[in-house]
């Protein structure tokens, strides 16, 4: 994120000290805190309970095939839909993390690398608890999410690009006008 205020002479020239420019670390970007916070609550919830952890694998209750038990009961729902939302807001966050200028595919396929690593990685997780389901569905529904995500951080930064450039002129008098 840069900050700019551009000052004008009198005779529209810039002036040798006109231009100042602050740049911001990306590790204070606003939308970057965001993302690692929503990260660390991603990868932190599903740890919980701690006691679930056992430490030897459970392959045989992994469900391999997206959506093939799938059933229209309430809990199946609400899961699809909260793991949707939830890497949505990821998707949504990640995309201005990874945002490429010359291509908006190359920065929604970084999000869903992103994703798809945090995503499985939970999955893998939950190999080793006992009462915890590793699902291909959930994967699924977070890949979706997060694409959902990237895809409307793109219209909100095309968006937001769009916006016309102001700027603001100081006479040497004080007097200011935003053009």
């Amino acid at each position: 994120m840069t900050v700019a205020c551009e000052l004008w002479d009198h005779d529209e020239r810039m002036s040798s000290h006109a231009l100042r420019i602050l740049k911001l670390p990306l590790a204070l970007k606003p939308k970057t805190g965001l993302l690692w916070l929503w990260l660390a609550v991603l990868v932190l919830t599903p740890l919980f309970p701690l006691e679930n952890f056992v430490g030897h694998a459970h392959w045989d209750s992994v469900r391999w095939v997206p959506f093939q038990d799938f059933s229209f009961s309430a809990n199946s729902l609400i899961d699809i839909a909260g793991n949707t939302i939830w890497f949505a807001v990821l998707g949504y966050l990640s995309y201005y993390w990874a945002t490429d200028p010359g291509s908006p595919f190359r920065s929604i396929a970084m999000v869903l690398l992103l994703a798809g690593g945090v995503s499985l990685s939970l999955e893998l997780f939950q190999v080793y608890c006992h009462n915890r389901i590793p699902s291909m569905t959930d994967v699924a529904c977070n890949l979706i999410g997060a694409a959902i995500g990237g895809y409307f951080g793109w219209k909100h930064r095309a968006q937001l690009a769009a916006e016309p450039v102001r700027y603001l002129v100081i006479e040497e008098d004080g007097t200011q006008t935003v053009l």
